[in-house]
């Protein structure tokens, strides 16, 4: 055999060696790219594609059930008003998740609150032509009902054909970087 046939052999088989370990490299450090978990994007407005939970928002800045019992029991209140005050909370605080839920399914990206009779005069940091974004919720979850116990206030779709007053819609604007939430500890 010809000297210089079995130098092109010999080329080519180191060749493919170097591509087929080129090839194992690629393929072993895309599979480590896969396994990493990327983490979930936290965004909100229209084009979301993942919004974080209302219940985890709410979780984060609504006082639990026990921190709730442990104040009531410093009141001179009946274990009857006790506990009707604690499932008036937890109903409110549901309701306020599920409409928020809704709201996230079908795309609403406005609310307002309906205020109550019982509760309204603690909600000073808004009035009835506010109204709260998505991304506030996700933001500032504390703008959100119930704001003390016994709040009657709900959490309502707020739709562009809608315009309760004259001037219209008003955003709810914090004072100072903060919104002047009632502190949970009253008693409607």
């Amino acid at each position: 055999m010809d000297l210089s046939v079995v130098f092109i052999v010999i080329i080519i088989i180191i060749l493919s060696i170097i591509l087929a370990a080129i090839g194992a490299y690629v393929v072993i450090h895309s599979a480590d790219e896969k396994e990493k978990v990327l983490p979930q994007i936290d965004v909100s407005g229209q084009y979301a594609v993942l919004v974080r939970p209302a219940k985890e928002s709410l979780i984060k800045v609504k006082p639990s059930t026990t921190e709730i019992q442990e104040w009531l029991s410093t009141q001179s209140l009946s274990d009857e008003e006790r506990s009707s005050l604690l499932s008036q909370w937890e109903s409110s605080l549901e309701e306020t998740i599920q409409t928020i839920d809704e709201g996230d399914a079908n795309g609403t990206v406005t609310y307002r609150i309906e205020f109550g009779s019982r509760s309204g005069k603690f909600c000073t940091f808004m009035n009835e032509e506010n109204y709260i974004t998505r991304e506030q919720i996700r933001n500032h979850a504390e703008i959100l009902p119930p704001y003390v116990l016994g709040c009657d206030c709900k959490l309502i779709p707020k739709f562009p054909w809608e315009n309760p007053g004259k001037s219209g819609w008003k955003p709810v604007i914090p004072e100072n970087g903060k919104y002047r939430v009632p502190d949970w500890r009253n008693i409607a």
